[in-house]
C-alpha cells in the first residue's frame, strides 16, 4: 500500500513539472513575439464628408399667449332703457359681429330728450326774437335820445325831459344786452340737450368684433352698466416671458419672432417685438416681451388666431455667418462631450467639439474642427482613436 501512494505521487510531481515546463515555455514564446499595433483592429468601412462652413441662427422656442391689442368696453354716458341694440341695417349685435368705427351700435329711450330739445330751442327762438325786438327800441330810443339833445341846445325843451331820454336809451341799451344772454344761454341748453340726444346713440369706438354682450333690449342702462364689448382682430399681441440671459439679445423692432399655434398649426405668423418690459419677474427672473402679429382669416372668412389662446414662438436672437457647421447627428455625445472623429492618414482621430449654436439639425462648431478636414459621417460608433478606415463604397464625399 505505501508503495502504491510513493508511485501516485511520484507521478504527479512528474506531472507538475512537465506542466511548468509548458506554461514556461509559452510565456517565453510571447515575450519573444513583437506585438503588432494593428492586431485585432481591422480596417473599419466608413463615409466621411468635407467640413464646410455655413449660417446657423440662434433661436429659443417660448410658450405665450395672445391677447388683443385693446379691449372697450361701450357704456353709455346717459340713463334709461335700451331701446335697440343691433346695428342700422337691422343685424343683431351679437358676440362675433364685426362693426366699423363710428357705427351705431345701440340706441336708448330718447322721446323726453327730443320734447326738451323742441321745447329748448323754441325758447332759443323766442330769445332770438326778443334781441330783434330789443334792438328795434334801442334805435327808437336813440333817435329820442338825439332829438331830444337838439331841441335841449336849441332851447326848446328843458334839461329833465333830456334827461329822461337819454334813461331810456341807457334802458333800452341795457335790455338789448339780456336780450343777447338770454339766446346765448337758451343756445347752450339746447347745445346740451343735443349732446345728450347724440349720447342716445351708442357708437362703436374703434373697428372690431363684439367679444361680449351683456345687456338685452329693455334693460335700463347706464353710466355704470357695460352695454358690449370690442376688440380689433386685425391684429393680436404675442406676451412671453423671456429669461433673462436672453434679453441683451432683444430690440424693439428689430428682433423677429415666429410664431405658431395650435388653432393653426400649418401657418407660421411671423412679427417683431413692439415692446421689452422695464422689470422682470423677481421669482421667474424673466422679462415680459409683446410681440405684435398681423392676423389673417382663414377659406371660410373666419380669424386664425383668437384672443387667449396660447402659441409657440421661436424667437431669433442672432444669425451666425461663415462659420464652421456639422450635422447634429454626426457628432458623438459623451456625457456633456461631443466628439467627432476625422480620417487622416488612413487612420481615424478623435476630435473634441467645442460647440456653439444649434439651429435645427446643425450645429455651429467653435474649436475642434476646421474647414476642409474630412469628417466621418457614417461609421463613427465603431470607431476608436488610431483606427485604421476603409472608404465603403460610397466613400468619401
Amino acid at each position: 500500500m505505501r508503495r502504491l501512494i510513493h508511485a501516485l505521487l511520484y507521478l504527479a510531481g512528474i506531472c507538475a513539472i512537465l506542466g511548468a515546463s509548458w506554461y514556461g515555455y509559452r510565456l517565453a514564446a510571447v515575450k519573444a513575439t513583437p506585438v503588432r499595433e494593428d492586431k485585432g483592429r481591422q480596417a473599419v468601412p466608413v463615409r466621411t464628408s468635407t467640413v464646410v462652413t455655413g449660417c446657423v441662427t440662434n433661436r429659443i422656442r417660448l410658450t405665450g399667449a395672445l391677447e388683443a391689442v385693446r379691449v372697450v368696453d361701450v357704456v353709455p354716458k346717459i340713463t334709461g332703457r335700451l331701446e335697440r341694440l343691433e346695428l342700422e341695417d337691422g343685424t343683431p349685435v351679437l358676440e362675433g359681429t364685426a362693426v366699423t368705427n363710428g357705427q351705431v351700435l345701440a340706441v336708448i329711450e330718447h322721446r323726453d330728450i327730443l320734447s326738451k330739445l323742441t321745447h329748448a330751442r323754441a325758447a332759443a327762438e323766442t330769445a332770438r326774437v326778443a334781441i330783434e325786438t330789443a334792438r328795434v327800441i334801442l334805435k327808437d330810443r336813440q333817435r329820442e335820445k338825439n332829438r331830444m339833445g337838439k331841441l335841449f341846445a336849441e332851447g326848446s325843451t328843458t334839461e329833465q325831459q333830456r334827461d329822461l331820454a337819454d334813461t331810456a336809451c341807457e334802458q333800452a341799451a341795457t335790455e338789448l344786452v339780456l336780450a343777447e344772454t338770454r339766446l346765448v344761454q337758451a343756445r347752450a341748453a339746447v347745445s346740451m340737450i343735443e349732446v345728450d340726444l347724440a349720447e342716445a346713440f351708442l357708437h362703436a369706438p374703434m373697428a372690431g368684433v363684439v367679444s361680449a354682450k351683456y345687456v338685452d333690449p329693455g334693460a335700463m342702462v347706464g353710466p355704470a352698466v357695460k352695454v358690449v364689448q370690442l376688440l380689433p382682430m386685425e391684429e393680436l399681441k404675442f406676451l412671453i416671458a423671456v429669461p433673462g440671459p436672453y434679453l441683451r439679445f432683444l430690440s424693439v423692432g428689430r428682433t423677429l419672432v415666429e410664431v405658431v399655434s395650435d388653432a393653426a398649426p400649418e401657418r407660421v405668423f411671423s412679427g417683431r417685438i413692439a415692446r421689452i418690459f422695464p422689470a422682470v419677474d423677481p421669482v421667474t427672473r424673466a422679462g415680459r416681451v409683446e410681440v405684435r402679429l398681423a392676423n389673417v382669416r382663414d377659406a371660410a372668412g373666419q380669424w386664425m388666431l383668437r384672443p387667449g389662446l396660447y402659441a409657440e414662438g421661436q424667437i431669433i436672437l442672432e444669425v451666425r455667418s461663415d462659420v464652421v457647421t456639422l450635422p447634429a447627428d454626426v457628432a458623438l455625445r459623451r456625457g456633456e462631450r461631443f466628439l467627432a472623429f476625422v480620417v487622416k492618414d488612413g487612420r481615424a482621430e478623435t476630435r473634441t467639439l467645442t460647440i456653439g449654436v444649434r439651429s435645427g439639425n446643425l450645429l455651429e462648431v467653435v474649436g475642434g474642427l476646421q474647414a476642409g478636414e474630412q469628417v466621418v459621417t457614417a461609421g463613427q460608433h465603431r470607431l476608436r482613436d488610431g483606427q485604421p478606415v476603409r472608404f465603403s463604397d460610397a466613400g468619401a464625399n
